[in-house]
């Protein structure tokens, strides 16, 4: 019995174990073309949830700014409402980190094509 990594997920995993316990994926009956296909859905749904994380966080941010503009009455008045500061900086912070998913992804494409 040996520590071997899955060839889907990429964790560590037992040698002899019959499906891979993080990713649920069957290790003996997968031929390597389904494990290509396997790997690349993964990270088109990965991909997908990166970006509607970044538009949610868009749609937050507009809220926010909007909050801002409609509560004060007279435009970008300051300071604005604590509640336009949170939905702003929420919106903002998720984008970057919906963004920065998606880089990582773009970067690490490397590993789904070494599957391939």
């Amino acid at each position: 019995m040996a520590i071997i990594q899955c060839p889907i997920c990429q964790k560590r995993i037992s040698s002899v174990a019959p499906m891979c316990p993080h990713c649920q994926s069957p290790l003996g009956q997968m031929t390597p073309t389904m494990r290509r296909e396997k790997a690349k859905h993964q990270h088109k749904a990965q991909t997908k949830r990166a970006k509607q994380l970044s538009i949610w966080a868009l749609a937050v941010t507009f809220a926010g700014a909007m909050l801002w503009w409609f509560e004060a009455g007279q435009g970008w008045e300051w300071p604005p409402s604590i509640w336009a500061v949170t939905l702003l900086c929420l919106g903002l912070g998720a984008y970057l980190a919906g963004r920065g998913w998606l880089l990582w992804l773009y970067l690490t494409r490397s590993t789904v094509r070494r599957l391939l």
